[in-house]
């Protein structure tokens, strides 16, 4: 079953683009709170990259939440048990899977790791940004249950 569509991810994306940096600051720390310990698991890998790459992994996980936020219900908070058991998949696993059941979040993160028209990530970064964001689909895919 797939939760995010073409529409919404796009639709997404593009407010969360359109949005001022104090608007960014509070969606940031509702993500925070809502998903604890996924922002907490991202966070602590994505920072280990240069402040450039970073950023562009940070932000392309939170547009990721956004989408899922827009879902209804909203998905459970993701535990770190489903955190841990995407993470330990191999790459190749992980993106497989999460293209099989969010292919609109997985192309997003694609585009996104790749378009960045200011950074330019070095193969190692790019890997670990998608990484990193392909277990939080993974395990909000999880945490979503019925959403729609």
């Amino acid at each position: 079953m797939m939760n995010i569509s073409d529409a919404l991810m796009s639709d997404v994306w593009k407010r969360v683009g359109a949005k001022r940096s104090e608007q960014i600051l509070a969606m940031q720390k509702r993500h925070q709170k809502e998903q604890k310990t996924l922002t907490k698991f991202a966070y602590k890998h994505l920072l280990e990259l240069p402040e450039d790459a970073a950023g562009v992994g940070i932000y392309a996980f939170h547009v990721i939440l956004e989408a899922f936020f827009a879902l209804r219900p909203l998905p459970k908070a993701v535990r770190r048990p489903a955190i841990d058991h995407a993470w330990k998949l191999p790459a190749e696993v992980l993106a497989e899977k999460v293209h099989a059941v969010e292919p609109y979040a997985a192309q997003y993160l694609a585009d996104a790791l790749m378009d960045e028209e200011e950074v330019v990530l070095a193969e190692s970064e790019r890997a670990l940004c998608s990484q990193v964001v392909q277990t939080a689909i993974l395990s909000l895919h999880g945490a979503c249950g019925n959403c729609r």
